[in-house]
């Protein structure tokens, strides 16, 4: 089944940031998560809602992706960029947390489920709006307070 594909101001920006082969890697997952739907993806997060309805996808080494579905044939990708725990700032599930109004990562068993459900589609998330209302804001510019010199 053909699955619509949406970035959210967050990801089309995190988007326009990659070069070589880590563009490469994303445009295939994007034609392949039109294509497949929930297939594409690695595996679902643990966790309370919203987390325990997100899918990730590793693209290449350290590059994840962060995806949601909204109803059956429409999926989001959220944000997309680098797992790398020794630097939290630039982490992308750092800023996933802070998306999903958490300050600190989802404790307990980390199971990865399967993306898809046992009926073959994504999990649904009716709390999306939400989330890419967050991301939007997540991809403003801060603002310096004070003067600038």
């Amino acid at each position: 089944m053909k699955t619509e594909v949406y970035l959210s101001v967050l990801a089309e920006k995190q988007a326009e940031t990659l070069r070589g082969a880590d563009l490469r890697a994303f445009v295939a997952f994007v034609g392949d998560l039109e294509a497949r739907g929930c297939a594409a993806l690695g595996y679902r997060l643990t966790g309370e809602l919203p987390v325990n309805r997100l899918c990730v996808k590793h693209l290449r080494a350290a590059m994840r992706v962060v995806v949601a579905f909204e109803g059956l044939g429409r999926s989001w990708i959220l944000m997309l960029g680098p797992h790398d725990e020794r630097n939290r700032t630039h982490d992308v599930y750092t800023s996933l947390w802070q998306v999903c109004g958490l300050h600190e990562p989802p404790v307990g068993e980390r199971t990865e489920p399967a993306c898809c459900d046992g009926d073959g589609a994504g999990p649904n998330l009716t709390e999306i709006d939400d989330l890419v209302a967050r991301c939007r804001d997540l991809a403003k510019p801060s603002r310096r307070r004070g003067r600038e010199n």
